[in-house]
């Protein structure tokens, strides 16, 4: 194992209660946005155009909402894609699994090329990502951990954590989904405490979230093929979608209940709430 320099920090762990509260789901409407033989990993929106993370055709597109598309450009196994507080767009590259090659992982903004942020040996699988209120950013890496940044791209903290996926943060607030975990967990991390909501077994493959204008998380289950409604913070939680491909990722249009979901299986759907 690497040796990191890292501020490694001991959390406090509990649990939220099994039944919580009970939260409710309307079935949605769905379509389909795109299609392509390829694996679709994340996306996030910039003005009236939605990127996408091609993970295996390694590249980043870019589409009018019309479906038509803009743009392509190369980059190595993309992972999530955030717009930043400096309205540039970042994107997790790198995001395969290190013990099969010994390329580098690390977070790249558009400028409009790809110009390396975060770079080094911190990271070895680059995966979700997001900003908090502070303009921080997080980095998930399921083989080592979850990582905070500064605006300058400085590593502030390590989170020890198990096979962290997606991201997510409500203020300075940090919830990230469990990869592999037999009660598919979600973690709420808050200052120094961690607290699990626990969507239930058998281990669902939670992947990434998204919130949503109700200020609910809406899950994405890569093994279960499940959109999953979650109260951030009493754990409860309803199926919004099931029988879908391999979902990866979500992300809802700026001021509206329309999100779009990208799957590994090439498709990614608009979903109207």
């Amino acid at each position: 194992m690497r040796i990191l320099a890292l501020l490694c920090l001991v959390l406090s762990v509990t649990a939220v209660p099994a039944q919580a509260a009970p939260i409710r789901c309307q079935t949605p409407a769905v379509s389909t946005f795109h299609t392509a033989d390829t694996w679709y990993e994340n996306l996030e929106f910039d003005g009236h155009t939605i990127w996408l993370s091609n993970l295996t055709g390694n590249a980043v597109e870019q589409y009018r909402l019309d479906g038509t598309l803009l743009q392509s450009i190369p980059l190595r196994a993309p992972g999530a894609i955030r717009k930043g507080p400096d309205g540039l767009l970042y994107v997790n590259f790198g995001n395969d699994n290190p013990e099969t090659r010994p390329q580098p992982s690390g977070v790249v903004r558009l400028t409009p090329k790809p110009e390396v942020f975060i770079g080094g040996d911190t990271l070895s699988s680059a995966n979700g990502a997001e900003f908090d209120a502070r303009g921080h950013l997080y980095v998930s890496d399921p083989f080592t951990g979850l990582y905070e940044f500064d605006r300058r791209g400085a590593l502030v903290r390590h989170i020890d954590l198990a096979y962290p996926n997606g991201i997510v943060t409500i203020g300075t607030t940090v919830f990230t989904n469990i990869l592999i975990d037999p009660q598919s967990a979600i973690v709420r991390i808050t200052g120094n405490r961690q607290t699990r909501l626990e969507l239930g077994a058998p281990d669902k493959g939670l992947d990434d979230l998204a919130v949503g204008p109700d200020g609910k998380l809406y899950v994405t289950t890569y093994t279960s093929g499940e959109l999953i409604k979650v109260d951030p913070w009493t754990g409860a939680h309803c199926t919004l979608l099931s029988g879908l491909k391999n979902p990866t990722a979500a992300r809802f249009l700026p001021g509206t209940r329309t999100m779009f979901l990208t799957e590994a299986s090439g498709s990614v759907l608009k979903v109207r709430l």
